[in-house]
């Protein structure tokens, strides 16, 4: 039988992590009428109607001050190794901690909308760390996390949505000019921030059948 007591330790952070929020994070949201990202105009205030919906450069600029202010408290990396400059978090405190920034209600501590929080969800270190290559891992990895260099997220396609056991996009092992990669053929749509972006983690089908979940890289 599992048990589902959430550790001391967690419920004692998210009390560090109101303190955090009260202290730090209210003053931004309160500050130059920064709360329009938040009542009942933000849709206005997020969306640069005139290029293509995009968001506002004053919206993402918000967002990079929210981040930094988390990042340099110690919050923002929560869950990645202590190597990366975390706290070594579970995924139990990531959950934990999800809930409770939601229950709060929408604000810049936390939007689940577009995946920003004081405390990230920052799967693209720990998926280099594990199967990167060495320069991948030396390249990548602090550039990321001084929020230098953005990735997004490729899983979304036209015909399947984000039903990823179904996607089109495949990948095949190829040699090219005597370098060993992978020829990736499909497509990608609603890729978040790929106007700024660098890199694209995209998702494709290596192996396996249609509607495996095996076989997704």
């Amino acid at each position: 039988m599992t048990n589902f007591e959430i550790p001391q330790e967690i419920e004692d952070y998210l009390g560090v992590l109101d303190k955090f929020i009260e202290a730090e994070i209210k003053p931004i949201e309160q500050r130059d009428d920064n709360i329009r990202f938040f009542d009942h105009r933000r849709e206005d205030a997020r969306t640069n109607w005139e290029d293509q919906g995009l968001p506002t450069e004053e919206w993402e600029a918000l967002l990079v001050e929210m981040r930094k202010t988390a990042d340099a408290a110690g919050h923002y990396r929560y869950a990645l190794p202590e190597e990366f400059g975390g706290q070594n978090g579970t995924n139990l405190g990531m959950a934990r901690i999800r809930e409770h920034l939601a229950e709060k209600g929408l604000g810049l501590h936390n939007d689940l909308q577009n995946e920003n929080s004081i405390v990230g969800n920052l799967v693209q270190p720990l998926m280099l760390r594990d199967f990167g290559t060495d320069q991948q891992k030396r390249d990548y990895i602090p550039e990321m996390l001084a929020g230098r260099m953005g990735w997004c997220f490729g899983l979304t396609e036209k015909d399947h949505g984000s039903d990823a056991t179904w996607m089109d996009t495949t990948a095949v092992r190829e040699t090219r000019d005597g370098v060993d990669g992978w020829l990736i053929n499909g497509n990608k749509m609603w890729t978040t921030g790929l106007h700024k972006a660098s890199h694209v983690m995209t998702f494709a089908r290596h192996s396996g059948k249609v509607g495996d979940a095996k076989g997704i890289g």
